[in-house]
């Protein structure tokens, strides 16, 4: 992990691209080509090469980087463009495919969805393209689909699937939001439902919120989180807070039992990403500062966490290792989400046991 002062340095870089203006960075830069060389590091890790680029371009001259250093940079970037560009190419056939009769609606999630909230769209480094049509019925109508015209798809649990177009993965989302208790699953694919009815082809602020945060929270407990998520959902706030009714968002977060971990998220937004605190829905006074240390560690998905060693072979030798990162974040977990914490760990330990009943 990059030493202190580089983590601001970092930050201040992330944030001038996120906003696009121009801070004061006399007392961070000039760096040298070591220096720079691990932030780049870092921004692969947490997967925001193109937004620290744009961070970059805003430095004054005598703080920019190497020339060596720029030009791979400007390589790295042009290529995030083609990619997205790609990924843009793919939506549009995909809206031909659903669109021919009978037609198939569906939303676009996260991913390309949020990047247009961000000043500069195509450095946003492209993922999957997330699809929801809203239920298991509809979802495996799109998926038989697909396969008419030859592509072969793969099923998941819950209606998920996904398939290739163009080398460009595509899911098919059945479920919008993702939580565990199960006394909630009644309420949430209700609302869902509701959602998709009146949503007119676009993803109410609201639930776009929910959406993002719940999925934040998935992989906290799960693999890892890295900046580039936190970005998703700080762009969505300042694309979105005009039209967002924040007292309905806060009630659902009330009622689902994820009120404390959106606080914790939104204390981050706010202390580490420039977020105003008018722009969030409630207020926060929680401290991030753990949060944020993790996301360090751990970086986009946990691919770049290196506290574990690397991941064994064996079935049973890899469930070890997933339960042991866990465990280690569990202090995070229980003391701001405990229901949906507890739940994930209750739904993931019954698939154990079946498992191990079978291979009996």
């Amino acid at each position: 992990m990059i030493s202190a002062p580089l983590q601001k340095a970092f930050m201040l870089l992330l944030r001038q691209g996120l906003w696009d203006r121009q801070e004061d960075c006399s007392a961070l830069f000039p760096l040298d080509e070591k220096e720079w060389n691990e932030i780049h590091s870092m921004a692969r890790k947490q997967t925001v090469q193109g937004i620290i680029y744009d961070g970059i371009r805003l430095l004054p001259t005598e703080a920019v980087p190497p020339r060596k250093v720029l030009l791979g940079w400007m390589v790295e970037v042009d290529t995030l463009e083609r990619v997205n560009r790609q990924h843009r190419e793919t939506i549009k056939a995909l809206q031909q495919i659903y669109v021919q009769s009978p037609s198939i609606p569906f939303l676009l999630l996260k991913g390309i969805g949020t990047a247009d909230f961000y000043p500069h769209p195509e450095h946003r480094i492209a993922g999957d393209i997330d699809l929801w049509f809203g239920n298991k019925t509809q979802t495996e109508q799109a998926n038989q689909r697909m396969e008419k015209l030859g592509l072969p798809v793969k099923r998941g649990t819950n209606g998920e699937a996904s398939c290739l177009i163009n080398r460009v993965l595509i899911e098919h989302h059945s479920r919008l939001i993702e939580l565990h208790n199960p006394f909630l699953q009644k309420e949430i694919r209700q609302w869902e439902a509701g959602v998709f009815t009146n949503s007119q082809g676009k993803l109410p602020s609201e639930a776009n919120h929910l959406l993002l945060s719940t999925h934040i929270l998935k992989h906290l407990i799960n693999e890892g989180i890295g900046l580039r998520q936190l970005c998703d959902i700080a762009m969505a706030f300042n694309a979105l807070h005009s039209v967002t009714n924040k007292n309905e968002l806060e009630c659902i977060c009330r009622k689902w039992h994820i009120h404390r971990w959106n606080r914790l998220l939104y204390a981050l937004l706010i202390k580490y990403l420039g977020v105003p605190a008018d722009l969030l829905p409630f207020s926060t006074s929680l401290c991030p500062d753990k949060l944020m240390q993790e996301i360090w560690e751990s970086g986009n998905f946990g691919h770049g966490d290196e506290r574990y060693g690397e991941r064994p072979t064996g079935k049973w030798a890899n469930k070890r290792y997933t339960l042991k990162r866990i465990f280690h974040k569990m202090h995070l977990s229980l003391g701001y989400a405990f229901d949906e914490t507890f739940w994930w760990l209750a739904g993931l330990a019954l698939l154990r046991f079946k498992e191990m009943i079978k291979k009996k």
